[in-house]
């Protein structure tokens, strides 16, 4: 499990915090692929306080492999996001079965007192959960909303990334609400922002915007209390 846990963190440190939007707009050039799985292997290295070379191999060959097809053969959308996201997890928990010690082996076990491990392995989880929420959360509601941005007229526009930040602040105070056991909070943050999209119901002209804003909003909410819930279980288990 703390195997699992270091290399989840790391993947979702290096592909949605360390992976940048220029990254990605040229991750068709080989040498800016190879940097992406270079901060991938990196990370894990030092997430998880040690080079097991085995294990870093496998994960560095896989990821290159899925970064690739997905680059040069796939099409951008949400099948080839989810099927990347999916192979890349399913080999991490491969990895993670077939050297399951590969954690305790290695630095911070050493290092850290059983309750300073437990704190890290606590953070981890924590941290996951945050990214999870926030910017995996973003790149999902992203592609699953975009088969809809095109019924919405062109002319209709608003602060530039405007909704991706509406975005983090929702799902962070919906994920702050669950962490501290106040659930309730949720409530009045869906009533909140129901009454600042008041004015864009009464006019007629607006009806898609405000079915493609209400449609984003509850997948947003839900992918945030289904991470929120997971995160707070995972967090006591350490």
């Amino acid at each position: 499990m703390a195997t699992f846990l270091a290399l989840f963190a790391a993947h979702m440190l290096s592909d949605f915090v360390l992976q940048t939007e220029w990254m990605v707009a040229n991750k068709r050039r080989p040498a800016i692929l190879c940097l992406h799985i270079l901060i991938t292997v990196a990370v894990a290295v030092v997430i998880m306080g040690g080079a097991p070379l085995p294990l870093l191999a496998a994960l560095a060959v896989s990821h290159f492999s899925m970064d690739a097809l997905k680059t040069y053969v796939l099409k951008d959308n949400i099948s080839s996001f989810l099927g990347d996201q999916i192979f890349h997890i399913a080999i991490l928990a491969i990895l993670s079965w077939i050297y399951p010690d590969t954690f305790e082996q290695w630095w911070w076990p050493q290092w850290l007192s059983e309750a300073g491990l437990k704190l890290y392995l606590t953070g981890l989880t924590l941290l996951s959960g945050i990214v999870a929420n926030l910017l995996f959360g973003a790149f999902l509601i992203r592609k699953l909303t975009a088969q809809f941005t095109t019924q919405i007229r062109s002319n209709i526009k608003g602060l530039e990334k405007g909704g991706f930040y509406i975005g983090l602040l929702e799902r962070g105070l919906v994920m702050l609400f669950i962490l501290i056991n106040q659930p309730t909070g949720v409530g009045f943050l869906i009533t909140a922002k129901s009454i600042l999209r008041f004015g864009d119901v009464k006019n007629a002209a607006q009806r898609k915007s405000t079915e493609y804003i209400i449609i984003g909003t509850f997948m947003s909410f839900g992918w945030s209390l289904l991470i929120s819930v997971i995160t707070q279980s995972l967090m006591k288990y350490w």
